[in-house]
């Protein structure tokens, strides 16, 4: 039976100010009246039954999360005790999964992802389910087909066409028009001319971040890979059919111990070494959203460049003499005028408003980092 787990523990400081600790990132909602952790759990369904659905997220988070997913219950929502990386989140999912089903297939995907049409997705993850339930012992991850060189992705090569030759040696490829590929290895992100040369030979993906997978696979190749993962992994496995007191006790004791790895580093990579994962390329457009200039992919531009990308209810900005500028305003009481500027991100916040080089977008976590200099917490 296939589980799908969203990941929704991150904080998401590239979209701040309106991404805060509290209120991050996969709780706002871009446009219409959908959070992205909600729409992700639109996406899942028919794919599986609301029971089967879990949201993996932090103490600091439950409250929001649950308030947002009504339709969920209390038990799909699992507490991480502290932030220990993908890999962390994962492993607690799979215990969750094999609660309940030995033979589990689990559906990883972050809360905050852009993608349409959601029948092209729902038609891989069904592709992607069947493979693992037929080859068990193989990892599946979902690559997309790369249209810029990005450098804040990271990147997965491509192998030899995987289904022609193998049980049977039949020479057929598989149906659906959905043909996996051997994986040769994982990339982190790469500077501009690496990123150039990856688009170029049209054997690279960007990594979505989106993975099937047998929950008793992951967490034998955690044992392999990620010891520092496993070790109280395998204490709460001891105690996982004591019943929830114990359980909870123990993982309260053990988590915070664990290594805080990402997923990629701990066991993609390895096992990409080994032949173990399988590519799915995507059919579907994709965005992570992940900075303020990702709004010139999702919003329209203006005859000068400019995107506009204000909430709904907020008055249009006034713009003379400005171009290739991005403005965002999610405060109805705030209107936005710019004259004689280019190249700048405006961001209107109730409380805070944002203005940088939109050409450089990592310079809002400088601006972050000094709130916390300055013991601003409140803004973050």
């Amino acid at each position: 039976m296939l589980y799908g787990i969203i990941m929704a523990g991150g904080s998401g400081t590239r979209l701040w100010p309106e991404s805060r600790k509290n209120f991050p990132k996969q709780l706002m909602t871009l446009s219409g009246h959908r959070s992205f952790l909600q729409s992700t759990v639109d996406r899942l369904q028919p794919l599986c039954a609301p029971e089967n659905i879990v949201v993996v997220t932090g103490k600091s988070l439950a409250r929001a999360v649950r308030d947002q997913l009504p339709e969920l219950s209390a038990d799909s929502v699992i507490v991480e005790p502290c932030a220990r990386n993908t890999s962390g989140c994962i492993a607690l999912a799979a215990l969750w999964c094999l609660r309940r089903d030995p033979e589990a297939v689990m559906l990883l995907l972050p809360a905050d992802h852009m993608i349409q049409p959601v029948c092209e997705f729902q038609k891989t993850i069904s592709r992607a389910a069947s493979l693992v339930e037929e080859y068990p012992d193989k990892l599946v991850t979902l690559g997309i087909v790369p249209t810029y060189p990005a450098e804040s992705f990271g990147y997965v090569e491509r192998g030899e066409e995987f289904g022609i030759g193998v049980k049977g040696d039949s020479g057929e490829r598989l149906p659906d028009g959905i043909q996996p590929f051997e994986v040769v290895r994982f990339r982190e992100k790469p500077e501009r001319s690496v990123a150039e040369e990856y688009l170029a030979s049209g054997n690279f993906y960007w990594n979505s971040g989106i993975f099937v997978w047998k929950a008793k696979t992951i967490l034998e190749n955690l044992r392999r890979f990620a010891p520092g993962v496993y070790g109280p992994v395998e204490k709460l496995l001891q105690v996982q059919s004591n019943g929830n007191a114990e359980f909870e006790t123990v993982l309260e004791r053990e988590f915070p111990q664990m290594e805080s790895i990402s997923i990629d580093y701990a066991v993609m990579e390895p096992a990409s070494a080994e032949g173990s994962i399988l590519l799915l390329p995507a059919p579907f457009s994709w965005d992570d959203v992940g900075s303020w200039r990702s709004m010139e992919r999702l919003f329209p531009q203006d005859s000068s460049g400019n995107t506009l990308a204000s909430a709904s209810g907020t008055r249009p900005p006034v713009l003379v003499d400005t171009a290739e500028c991005t403005i965002r305003n999610t405060d109805p009481q705030k209107t936005v005028a710019c004259f004689g500027v280019k190249d700048l991100a405006v961001i209107v916040t109730p409380d805070v408003v944002l203005i940088f080089d939109r050409n450089r977008e990592e310079s809002v976590r400088e601006v972050t980092k000094k709130l916390k200099e300055m013991n601003c917490e409140e803004l973050l």
